[in-house]
């Protein structure tokens, strides 16, 4: 018989947090369990440690480094239960975790993905914050919340505001939605936004507010390394996604006039207007196959796009303590985007 839930461990050189996130899921109070790890080519101790832990739900396999978004999807696939989880070999499940999740999960039937709030905790483990979904922890300034997306008190459109579910750690759903909407796409930064982004346009998403994820930062986060290549995927999914969205009745049934309102203050892309338009214009009336395209290292349009990114937001690249810090947005940009949004919003008739 399949499990009731698996859950899978990409893991990368890991080796300090790696024993603590599998004991995370092993001591969870829900017996019909499988632990799918995934390791992507690990150079430090992490198979040797995983290899020390003596439990018959684990299952180990070992890969070339391929990435983040191909270890998740090796997991998932080689996972058997009715419901799957995904926990970053980094951070680690709170107790209780897992079962309030299945809860919501088997009691309500239309819920295709559920996470949690989340706590931050340092390398050591101890706490640094709460993230309270899109309540708090902003990854950019809002200065006025109650004119963005946070006002419609909606997980569909505060996701489009920002990336609330932080990690693919946060993520329990049934497998047919992973059959339905994956597998995650060749992003290193926001596959996991991507992936939800592509679930919650047309299904229902639940949080529990409750911090059942520890979700550490630390030096080698990943997405402390390249600050341009994060922007270029931010504008990525935004301009894939971002007119979908639009496209939805839900969507504009505040009335045209607030959600033009709300667009001009949610969609934050660190003054890289001129690039989030481009590559929406790109992707959808370009050639069928513009979106992938854009994904492909050697992608000349990518190269562009980079290269823009770097002129608006740095003089030169900047070192990976600094690669967080969100620049101020020329006045100019912001102008740009708000002309630019009106314009759209008269060809759409609205």
């Amino acid at each position: 018989m399949p499990p009731l839930i698996s859950v899978v461990i990409p893991s990368f050189n890991h080796a300090s947090y790696i024993e603590e996130a599998v004991r995370s899921v092993l001591t969870q109070p829900v017996t019909d369990l499988e632990l799918v790890i995934i390791d992507d080519g690990s150079q430090d101790d992490s198979v040797a440690i995983v290899g020390t832990i003596d439990d018959p739900r684990i299952r180990l396999i070992t890969q070339d480094n391929q990435g983040a978004h191909a270890a998740i999807n090796r997991g998932l696939l080689e996972a058997r239960g009715q419901y799957l989880a995904i926990l970053n070999s980094d951070d680690r499940f709170a107790p209780g975790r897992l079962p309030a999740a299945l809860d919501i999960l088997t009691r309500s039937p239309d819920v295709a993905l559920v996470g949690s709030y989340i706590e931050v905790i340092d390398g050591a483990g101890q706490r640094l914050a709460i993230k309270a979904g899109y309540a708090n922890l902003d990854p950019w300034p809002v200065p006025v919340p109650e004119a963005t997306f946070k006002a419609d008190n909606d997980l569909r459109t505060a996701l489009l505001l920002q990336n609330y579910w932080s990690t693919t750690s946060n993520y329990v759903f049934p497998r047919h939605i992973y059959e339905r909407y994956g597998p995650f796409r060749p992003l290193r930064y926001v596959h996991d936004w991507d992936f939800a982004l592509r679930v919650q346009l047309e299904q229902t998403a639940r949080l529990i507010p409750q911090p059942l994820l520890h979700y550490r930062v630390h030096n080698s986060n990943t997405i402390r390394e390249n600050r341009a290549a994060m922007i270029y995927e931010i504008c990525w999914v935004l301009a894939t996604h971002l007119p979908l969205y639009l496209k939805q009745d839900w969507f504009w049934q505040p009335g045209s006039e607030q959600r033009a309102q709300q667009l001009q203050r949610s969609i934050y892309v660190y003054g890289c207007d001129a690039v989030l338009w481009g590559m929406l214009a790109h992707i959808h009336f370009g050639p069928p196959d513009s979106q992938l395209q854009l994904l492909q290292p050697d992608n000349a349009s990518r190269q562009f796009y980079l290269d823009e990114i770097r002129r608006t937001i740095m003089p030169s690249q900047p070192s990976a303590a600094d690669s967080l810090a969100a620049p101020r947005v020329p006045q100019a940009a912001r102008q740009a985007f708000r002309s630019q949004v009106r314009s759209w919003l008269r060809r759409l008739g609205v």
